[in-house]
Order: structure tokens, then C-alpha cells, then sequence
């Protein structure tokens, strides 16, 4: 008896065969609760599994919330990828010549709250930086970066990016910025200070904190979203 082959399924103007799994839309982040499955985040080494969690499905991030959820949020892509980018060209070249240790959006930070998070981009003190534990260096670095910067992408919402920015700086971070490129807009935090928003600025500057370092927001990063 002979067999037949699976008709192919259309979608849209694509054809796939029946048999392919295709790739799962997130447009948003997507929240878990790992309760049930006997997941503690608490756990000296998650951090470290949670690393290894997002160098095995590399197409997508991962973070864990205060809540005990795993947050899987979509790629940035192309278009959101020119943001960080420009970040971290500005900020690794001054770590290059300053003390501390600047992070790409790849490392892990743990809160207090228990909440573990990868800012878009970072920077520690060179006295943390030495003080760091074999665990710190492979997993999730302990506390809030003293630098952070977030940048905000078409999938986000502005209330749980501004939600974050707060919870960076409950957890110790120093001075951050959370950045809008479509609105050209910048949120400024300081340690102990009112939230200032810049509309449009042409340049960032670290201040007291990062002594130096300066952010040509608008060429490096408004100008590249037109």
C-alpha cells in the first residue's frame, strides 16, 4: 500500500509542511510559574543554571522575578539590536581605560527580592568587581549594578520597564537610565533623587558615578531607529 506524504498546511503566504513545528510568536514577555515543578530560585547555583538556560536557547532571554516567574522575552531584533549596540560601543570603550567592569546585556544580576535580572548594559565598582565569588563570576552577580541601563523596545510596556528601573535602584544600583528611542526620551535615576526625564538630549552624562563617561544618546542611538 503506498504512502502519502503530508499535505503541506498554508499560513498566510507560507507553506510549511505539517509535520514542522513553526516558531512561537512571543510578542511579549512571557511569565511562568515554576512552583510545581520543584524550581527553588533561591538556590545558590540557579543563577549559574539560569545562564546556562539562556546560552542553550539563545534566540530568546530569561529572567526570574520576585515573583518566583520565569520571564522569557522575544528577541529585540534587528531594529532593536542598533540600541544596544550603540550602548555598549560607548560603554565598553570607557571601561577600557577606567576601573569597574562594565556587562553587555548578557549578565545576570541578583536582588535582594530574589528577583535575577539582565540589564542591557552595566557597570560594577572595581572593588566589587575583585570581590566577586567564582559562583558571582559564572552565574548571577549578588545586588544591583552601581551603573544600569535599560532600553526600551517595541514589546514593552513603559510601566513595567519604569517598575524595573525601581527595583534596580531598591536593590542599591547608584544611577541608572531607562531609555525610550521611538519617543526620544530619556528617564534619569539618581540614588536618593526625584526621577528627571530628558526629551530629545544629545548626550548622557555618568556623573559621580561613572566619572567620564559620556553617551552620545542621540547619534549613537535616536538617529538609528529613524
Amino acid at each position: 500500500m503506498a504512502t502519502q506524504s503530508p499535505k503541506p498546511t498554508v499560513v498566510g503566504q507560507a507553506t510549511v509542511n505539517a509535520d514542522h513545528f513553526l516558531p512561537f510568536p512571543l510578542v511579549g514577555p512571557l511569565r511562568l510559574k515554576l512552583a510545581s515543578l520543584g524550581v527553588d530560585g533561591s538556590t545558590p547555583d540557579f543563577g549559574e543554571r539560569l545562564c546556562l538556560l539562556a546560552q542553550d536557547n539563545e534566540r530568546y532571554e530569561f529572567e526570574y522575578s520576585a515573583n518566583g516567574e520565569l520571564v522569557i522575552m522575544p528577541p529585540v531584533g534587528a531594529e532593536g539590536s542598533h540600541g544596544e549596540q550603540g550602548i555598549n560601543y560607548a560603554l565598553y570603550g570607557w571601561g577600557l581605560e577606567n576601573p569597574g567592569r562594565t556587562y553587555p546585556q548578557t549578565s545576570l544580576f541578583r536582588l535582594p527580592s530574589g528577583a535575577q535580572y539582565m540589564p542591557d548594559a552595566a557597570w560594577i565598582s572595581q572593588e566589587r568587581f575583585e570581590n566577586l565569588t567564582a559562583l558571582e563570576q559564572r552565574g548571577s552577580i549578588n545586588g544591583a549594578p552601581d551603573f544600569v541601563i535599560e532600553l526600551h523596545s517595541r514589546s514593552d510596556s513603559l510601566r513595567a520597564g519604569l517598575a524595573k528601573m525601581e527595583e534596580w535602584m531598591d536593590a542599591g544600583a547608584r544611577m541608572g537610565w531607562y531609555i525610550q528611542p521611538y519617543q526620544r526620551r530619556v528617564y534619569v535615576y539618581r540614588l536618593g533623587r526625584e526621577v528627571e526625564v530628558l526629551d530629545n538630549p544629545e548626550m548622557l552624562s555618568g556623573e559621580d558615578v561613572m566619572t567620564g563617561f559620556v553617551l552620545e544618546v542621540r547619534r549613537l542611538i535616536f538617529d538609528r531607529y529613524e
